[in-house]
């Protein structure tokens, strides 16, 4: 593993671990390790699935790896509207 692909685990790792003190009660904790072997398990299914039907089992593990690394609860975040903010500093 080059020291850039770390760099950049680090980084994701960090935001990971964020997310989990804030809101990952009752989801179990990814060490450093296990948080980059489950995210490049996660791209080799998203990889072969381009272009081709993605099974039921497939399906299961992404959601299980998503939920494993907060996924889920980021996505949640980014979709949620910024209205306080907005409110306090109209364009």
């Amino acid at each position: 593993m080059s020291s850039k692909s770390s760099d950049v685990y680090d980084y994701y790792y960090e935001n990971y671990l964020l997310l989990y003190n804030l809101y990952g009660k009752g989801r179990p904790r990814v060490s450093r390790e296990e948080f980059q072997k489950l995210d490049e398990e996660l791209m080799l299914i998203v990889v072969r699935s381009e272009g081709s039907e993605v099974d039921k089992a497939e399906i299961t593990r992404v959601k299980d790896i998503e939920y494993l690394l907060m996924d889920d609860v980021a996505e949640a975040l980014l979709d949620r509207p910024a209205t306080t903010r907005q409110a306090r500093n109209p364009a």
